[in-house]
């Protein structure tokens, strides 16, 4: 009879975690799929397409359903980081750096935000990291120096850009993580989605303006299949899920998760793209995921420590 409770315990774990399974599989072929339209239009109008796309429908959807409104005071401040950090200057970043850098080694690069969390947690928040937590960061930096060596070594400029605008769009997405953390007494529901996605589309669209700009409409037509994955699927439905995650788990496990997105990026990149996962790539990643399993694993050694 008590197997019959543990089994429904165990599933609905199991079910719990299903959203961020699904939010992990389309970031991943988000970025083969950028990849794509980075071929037709520019970064900065193809980030403007897909935050205007999603801000478009999320706020006829949420107008429907009579759930549209203003964020709140408290609201206001974490709308902002996140429409700004990581909507607009993580995918501004990524997106260029993707003309430079292939889709598989740049989602490993910009989804290692563990090289960032747990320093700022202990200077931000005040938190205290173990010396396990140190080590797994020290490796997550390994990796990620194992993956930047040969084009510093080869000083493949643009290649050296590339990778630096992908650890600049990795420290902006850390920074808002932590934000969120701090305060964990506001959290961001789907109704902020058309504020977010609003805000990151006005700065974007401003700097496309003026750097790249009138579009050639025509492009635009060309990739709607590209601007409908990553506006309202990849945008609108999967930030809401990464949203609520990013409120409920610790800062570490959070990155645990989105160490799935550059495995899942990889996978379908060396499928579409003929990308070869070479040994350094291999390497990295392996050395980032030992450092963040390390991290989430450390209170364990701890405990077992005290005990």
């Amino acid at each position: 009879m008590s197997a019959h409770p543990t089994a429904a315990s165990a599933g609905a774990g199991i079910r719990k975690f299903l959203p961020l399974i699904g939010a992990v599989v389309v970031w991943g072929g988000n970025w083969p799929v950028m990849k794509f339209g980075l071929s037709h239009i520019s970064p900065l109008w193809f980030a403007t397409a897909r935050f205007g796309s999603a801000a478009l429908l999320s706020v006829v959807v949420l107008a429907l359903l009579g759930r549209l409104r203003f964020p709140t005071r408290q609201e206001w401040p974490l709308v902002l980081g996140v429409g700004l950090l990581q909507m607009a200057a993580f995918t501004a970043l990524a997106l260029w750096a993707l003309q430079y850098v292939a889709p598989g080694r740049a989602s490993v690069v910009a989804y290692a935000t563990a090289i960032w969390v747990i320093p700022l947690a202990s200077l931000v928040l005040g938190e205290r990291p173990s010396r396990v937590q140190w080590i797994a960061t020290a490796m997550s930096y390994a990796g990620i120096a194992v993956i930047v060596l040969p084009a510093v070594t080869h000083w493949e400029l643009h290649t050296v850009v590339g990778l630096a605008m992908l650890l600049g769009a990795s420290l902006a997405w850390a920074v808002n993580i932590i934000q969120l953390r701090a305060n964990r007494g506001v959290r961001l529901g789907a109704d902020m989605i058309p504020w977010q996605t609003a805000i990151a589309t006005v700065p974007l669209l401003l700097l496309a303006l003026l750097r790249d700009g009138v579009p050639d409409m025509g492009a635009f037509v060309d990739i709607w299949p590209a601007i409908a994955y990553t506006g309202p699927l990849a945008t609108a439905l999967t930030f809401i899920l990464v949203l609520n995650i990013t409120q409920t788990l610790p800062p570490a496990a959070t990155s645990i998760a989105m160490l799935g997105v550059p495995v899942v990026g990889l996978v379908i990149s060396a499928a579409v793209w003929h990308e070869r996962i070479s040994g350094d790539l291999s390497i990295g990643l392996a050395l980032i995921a030992l450092g963040v399993v390390t991290t989430a694993l450390a209170p364990r050694f701890a405990r077992a420590a005290r005990a």
